[in-house]
């Protein structure tokens, strides 16, 4: 059992999470999401045409530039993502989380040595390392498979939305456990479709979403910061 990837994967992580909705505070506000039904096919299409075919890609990416000790290789990874990701609350969350991840790593035993090299990596002056990039490369650090390690990450995503659901929608935790079952087997076919795809080919289209999450910042009234 691999503890490290595990670690990485727990919703209780200190890195900010839990504070954004990524978009599904707006979809609530306007009826998209309402009722359990509605959260599980929310997450299911943002997994598949927004989060795997990006960060997904990118987090395999990262992983497999980390274990072959390609430090360019894993600036390119975080320099498409500061590139792509439109809505500025989402790229501003992505940063945050990022370096607050990376920040645990070098206090942990297993990962602090070997994540002196990577961090330094990034040139002076350029935005941090994003949320994505610092999964995968702190999976590879816990000796994880990129398959494996994409899918601790859409896991975890996935819980998040499920997460802020139950508090926002409300859904009951009974039910927040029965989606995340369900969206198991979404998750295997992403992570059979992305865990070797180029960085190049990562993206997403997806508009509606990305409109969302921009109007989240102007609600009347928020939970969430993004």
């Amino acid at each position: 059992m691999n503890l490290g990837l595990l670690q990485l994967a727990d919703s209780a992580l200190p890195i900010g999470g839990y504070t954004h909705s990524w978009g599904l505070e707006t979809a609530i506000a306007n009826g998209t999401v309402r009722d359990p039904e509605t959260l599980e096919r929310w997450t299911a299409r943002w997994l598949r045409r927004s989060l795997g075919p990006f960060e997904g890609v990118l987090v395999a990416s990262a992983c497999r530039a980390t274990r072959a000790g390609d430090l360019d290789a894993l600036v390119d990874c975080n320099r498409l993502v500061e590139a792509s990701l439109a809505p500025p609350s989402i790229r501003r969350a992505s940063r945050e989380m990022g370096e607050q991840l990376m920040g645990l790593g070098r206090t942990w035993a297993w990962s602090a040595d070997r994540l002196r090299a990577v961090t330094a990596a990034l040139p002076a002056g350029e935005p941090g390392w994003h949320h994505a990039v610092a999964f995968g490369v702190l999976g590879a650090v816990a000796d994880g498979e990129p398959g494996d390690v994409l899918a601790a990450f859409l896991h975890q995503a996935a819980l998040g939305m499920v997460g802020a659901g139950v508090r926002a929608v409300p859904v009951g935790h009974t039910h927040g456990q029965q989606m995340l079952a369900y969206l198991h087997s979404e998750i295997d076919d992403l992570v059979e479709r992305y865990q070797d795809r180029d960085p190049e080919t990562s993206g997403a289209g997806c508009p509606f979403y990305e409109i969302l999450c921009d109007e989240q910042t102007r609600l009347y009234a928020r939970m969430f910061r993004s």
